[in-house]
């Protein structure tokens, strides 16, 4: 039986062409004809490959360190379409939290509103929808802010006594 080699590694610049190749087949990009700098990123050590069988498979965009109401914010996550539906979304975004939870006990990630297999696929991971943006990027168009606990709250902090 043949054994699939998977990793996950920090972007290059040899990754690049690939993911912005992504980019542009997948939502919320293509509708909103936007690309992403992912120099800067990779700069920050914040861009991660999803790489099987020596193909760049899809890649995550994440900042681990606290940014809002104590925790990271995945930035973007995408897959190559002809990978899609082989859990490696899952598996990117299981990476993204594990080293968020090692500083945040919070994710927090937006999602456009007409990308609704976003939504879908962020609920069922476990995030909540906890507020909205409208008109953020385009008019017309929110963007809806997920929000999952990585973390339980520590014994002190479970409930707020008053005396």
């Amino acid at each position: 039986m043949k054994r699939t080699v998977v990793k996950i590694v920090p972007m290059t610049r040899s990754h690049s062409e690939t993911c912005s190749g992504i980019v542009a087949v997948s939502e919320p990009w293509k509708t909103l004809r936007e690309r992403i700098d992912f120099s800067k990123y990779m700069a920050l050590k914040q861009a991660y490959v999803y790489i099987k069988e020596g193909e760049t498979a899809g890649f995550i965009i994440f900042t681990p360190e606290p940014v809002f109401a104590r925790g990271g914010y995945i930035r973007a996550v995408a897959v190559a379409p002809v990978m899609r539906r082989h859990g490696i979304g899952e598996k990117l975004l299981a990476f993204a939290e594990t080293v968020i939870a090692r500083q945040s006990p919070h994710a927090y990630l937006c999602v456009s509103s007409f990308n609704r297999r976003g939504q879908m696929f962020y609920r069922s991971l476990g995030y909540t929808r906890v507020g909205t943006l409208p008109d953020l990027i385009v008019r017309g168009a929110s963007e809806y802010i997920y929000w999952k606990r990585l973390r339980p709250l520590p014994l002190k902090n479970r409930r707020i006594h008053r005396s």
